[in-house]
């Protein structure tokens, strides 16, 4: 069977309005100024949004010159250490555009190593939790698209988007070629959809799978992932309010103790946790085999006591 890559999937459907294979890479090179200093200008919104390209005009439409040229010019320098202060920009562009997408292209332009576009297929398939304002939303997104950059061994976390669309449009055509596209190190057979799958459902059997494979670095930011989804679940399930503080686990961690005994007694065991979560994420952090071992078995004792109700 011939082999088909993610990028020939993407390739097959994401076409221009006039039939072509999209250029994004294109859109790329014109925006790559902005690396090294300068502000966004009007013009380079015009280079995104050529149709000739791919179909910006389609589903997006950027607000009129008039409307935030001046806005523009203090975006200088914005782009230039990213992701260094990501939050701080993304809120900034914000501001500017008041549309994430809209922010989430042309970060995804002029950094594809790291920005993803914020989209309907990758937010279906990925269900990813929501933020209490913008800047935490696209946050989220990322950390989900970062990880499966990480998993699928792809270079860019716009790669990752094009998986996802490839996935999402194909539903389940071409997988096995695409798995073997991706990385010959994806463990215990598992497919890039099943993949997908387990980040919102059990992201502890794949941490297990990753570490099996001596693959502990990936399998970190899996085990990682999974004590984001329990804590996030468990507040759920007692009504704590998440939506407002996505980013203070402490605070989460504090919450669940005060509203049952069970948890007042494991303090220690969630405060652990999320040490070593810290530890693990954003990966800038050394970690060991050891660290990923050892989340990966206090997640397991904190679902367990979670369970024994």
């Amino acid at each position: 069977m011939e082999k088909h890559s993610y990028l020939d999937l993407f390739n097959e459907f994401a076409k221009t309005d006039s039939g072509k294979e999209q250029n994004l890479e294109e859109i790329e090179r014109r925006l790559s100024h902005l690396r090294f200093g300068g502000s966004l200008s009007y013009s380079d919104l015009q280079k995104i949004s050529d149709d000739e390209l791919w179909p910006f005009n389609k589903y997006w439409m950027w607000p009129s010159k008039s409307q935030i040229e001046k806005y523009l010019k203090k975006t200088n320098g914005w782009f230039v250490d990213l992701p260094l202060n990501e939050e701080r920009v993304i809120k900034g562009l914000n501001e500017i555009f008041k549309n994430l997408s809209l922010v989430s292209i042309i970060l995804r332009f002029i950094w594809p190593e790291h920005y993803a576009i914020y989209s309907l297929p990758p937010l279906k398939l990925l269900r990813i939790e929501r933020g209490g304002n913008a800047v935490e939303e696209y946050m989220n997104y990322l950390r989900e698209m970062r990880l499966l950059r990480e998993t699928f061994t792809v270079p860019r976390a716009a790669d990752v988007d094009k998986i996802i669309w490839a996935i999402f449009y194909k539903k389940g055509k071409y997988l096995f070629e695409i798995k073997r596209d991706l990385a010959l190190k994806l463990p215990e057979n598992l497919t890039p959809d099943e993949l997908v799958f387990y980040l919102s459902y059990d992201p502890l059997l794949v941490a297990r799978a990753f570490l099996k494979q001596g693959e502990y670095r990936t399998a970190g930011f899996w085990a990682a992932k999974a004590f984001e989804k329990f804590l996030y679940d468990e507040c759920s399930r007692l009504k704590i309010k998440t939506y407002d503080k996505p980013y203070e686990r402490t605070e989460l961690i504090n919450s669940l103790c005060q509203t049952t005994k069970k948890w007042s007694d494991n303090w220690n065991l969630l405060n652990d946790a999320r040490k070593l979560r810290n530890k693990i994420i954003p990966g800038i952090k050394e970690f060991i085999s050891d660290d990923v071992h050892r989340l990966i078995s206090v997640v397991e004792r904190l679902q367990k006591i979670s369970q024994n109700v």
